[in-house]
């Protein structure tokens, strides 16, 4: 019977892919082990296994509880965006991508992770060798070396628009799956629906901040017509043999923005995920042809949050261009006093967090205006913010990624350290207001021998091999980063070329589990606390070795990269499943 099924398969492949039988027999001449990679954008550990308890994700309920599968959580490094950790995949280094957006001096240009040509412009500065060398990568940042890249922002060569859409390729698929299509075409009015309906309980309900009128339309985008796509273009990689497959589904990062990561609506989308990702399943165990090695895995996750412009009346980098450009705090710089008089410090800090929280500086307009004044109280349908900030009047750049935040100072064009910040009373006067804001958790700054970290409650110096030193009060990363790998990753960001003069990360509360997010965000990442910080990788028993050493992202990278050099490390293979041969 089982012999029955296997034919009936090998028949029904034959003729539906009929048009790919030369591309199947090309590739399968070589018969080297393979993998698949399914990437679920911004789904934290602790999200899965909320998602898989409360019946969301059965299949991937079965692969753990069933058929063994391990799960293990892991470091998601900073910035925890998608462009730096998907270099550190890729390619294994993510130098010089501080976050999402920010900005390079040298050029006087804004860098923005979902801009095509500011992409490219990441892209041409990776390595053109990636771990997808040969195989194809769909809906990613990167090309990661693929011979076929689609739906993708960046490639080592760059392709024109019809080559990045799939061109014939997709066409053909669609025309292959016609019942798919119909149901993908009910699918779009039914997710329409059902987004403009909970948006609204949730705008009246003041959980949802801003409504962008295509939101909706971009939704059904990414979360049923890609969402489709993707999933038939990676089956027939795998039915023709592509030797490392790559693709990113983008819908969860999406709804946990708007919704919040813990939302009936994000994990809906996971639901979807769990069905297509079982679809994947049924081909890799009914296609004989190459083996492939199945890795499920998040490449950072989401922490619950409230938008600054929603909690303050008005944008962060409204906040900072006030304070930069009118010198609102010019006179608490021009002290003349160290950091060592902590008693004037404490006078300092406290007077800053006072008019921080004070919606009556001297610089502000008169009132925030009424548009300003209902989004604030009542948040319905209020304006797009804003995500990057630049004044020619105070010389200061902020861009601002969810909750991690950048801040230049356009001259010099050097990186700035913490020193010469400190020498400079208006650039002093502005950290400290930072410092002292009950909106910012932290502020990071460049320090010759590693990275300075300041809070209200303390400060401190972290060395690039993460050890810490606590210079006053108490330990200022004490929501933030727990461990030495946390704090190497901060040293690490400071470090980068082009990061901020100020680095910011948003507060965290740890008892309410919420923090603040510098975008119009309900659901943050970028920087740490919380569940932002803790990305899953889940894949079949002994695929990964229990004693593998996972601290961050980059540490993914040799574990695709050795199925291509065959000199890299090397971890024990799970056992393989029984496969009916199959002679194209």
């Amino acid at each position: 019977m089982k012999r029955l099924r296997h034919a009936l398969y090998r028949f029904y492949y034959r003729i539906k892919y009929f048009p790919f039988t030369g591309e199947r027999r090309r590739r399968l001449e070589r018969d080297e082990r393979g993998f698949v990679v399914i990437q679920i954008d911004a789904l934290a550990h602790e999200d899965l296994v909320r998602a898989i308890e409360r019946g969301y994700a059965p299949r991937l309920r079965r692969l753990i509880e069933r058929d063994g599968w391990e799960l293990r959580r892991f470091p998601a490094g900073l910035p925890s965006a998608t462009p730096a950790a998907q270099a550190a995949i890729f390619f294994g280094t993510k130098s010089d991508i501080p976050a999402f957006r920010f900005y390079e001096k040298s050029e006087r240009r804004v860098i923005i992770g979902s801009k095509p040509a500011d992409v490219q412009h990441i892209r041409d500065r990776l390595p053109e060798s990636g771990i997808l060398d040969g195989g194809s990568g769909y809906v990613n940042i990167y090309d990661g070396g693929a011979d076929r890249a689609i739906f993708t922002l960046a490639a080592k060569r760059p392709q024109r628009f019809l080559q990045k859409m799939g061109g014939g390729r997709v066409a053909l698929l669609v025309l292959l799956h016609p019942i798919r299509m119909v149901r993908m075409v009910f699918d779009s009015v039914v997710e329409y629906l059902r987004e403009e309906v909970v948006r609204f309980w949730g705008q009246m309900r003041g959980d949802y901040t801003y409504y962008w009128w295509y939101l909706p339309f971009l939704h059904i985008g990414t979360n049923v017509v890609l969402r489709e796509l993707q999933t038939l273009a990676v089956l027939l990689d795998i039915y023709t043999g592509a030797p490392s497959i790559y693709t990113t589904y983008n819908v969860y990062d999406e709804f946990a923005h708007h919704f919040g990561p813990g939302s009936r609506t994000a994990f809906s989308s996971v639901r979807a995920l769990d069905r297509r990702i079982g679809h994947i399943l049924r081909m890799l165990r009914r296609a004989p042809g190459r083996p492939y090695d199945l890795y499920i895995l998040s490449d950072h996750g989401q922490t619950p949050s409230v938008p600054y412009r929603i909690r303050f009346g008005e944008t962060l980098g409204e906040t900072i261009d006030n304070v930069a450009t009118h010198g609102v705090l010019v006179m608490a710089g021009t002290g003349d006093y160290s950091l060592e008089h902590q008693d004037v410090m404490d006078f300092l800090v406290q007077e800053l967090e006072h008019v921080s929280e004070s919606s009556s500086l001297p610089a502000r307009k008169a009132g925030l205006g009424l548009g300003r004044w209902i989004r604030r109280h009542y948040n319905l349908f209020p304006l797009v913010a804003e995500t990057v900030r630049e004044s020619t009047e105070s010389q200061v750049v902020v861009t601002y990624s969810s909750s991690l935040a950048h801040v230049y100072w356009t001259q010099p064009e050097h990186p700035l350290s913490f020193d010469e910040i400190r020498r400079d009373p208006e650039r002093r006067a502005l950290y400290y207001f930072l410092v002292a804001h009950s909106g910012i958790g932290c502020v990071v700054t460049r320090m010759l021998d590693g990275a300075h970290v300041e809070t209200m409650r303390g400060r401190a110096l972290i060395m690039p091999d993460g050890s810490m030193e606590v210079l006053s009060g108490v330990d200022p990363l004490r929501d933030y980063a727990s461990s030495d790998v946390d704090r190497r990753a901060i040293a690490g960001l400071a470090a980068m070329r082009n990061a901020g003069d100020l680095i910011l990360f948003g507060a965290y509360d740890a008892e309410k589990d919420f923090c603040i997010c510098f975008d119009d965000q309900i659901g943050a990442h970028g920087a740490m606390g919380g569940r932002q910080s803790w990305p899953f990788l889940l894949t079949p028993r002994g695929l990964v070795p229990q004693d593998y050493t996972i601290d961050d992202p980059i540490d993914l990278h040799p574990l695709f990269r050795r199925y291509t050099r065959p000199d890299g490390p090397v971890a024990a293979r799970h056992p393989e499943e029984q496969r009916v041969p199959f002679n194209s």
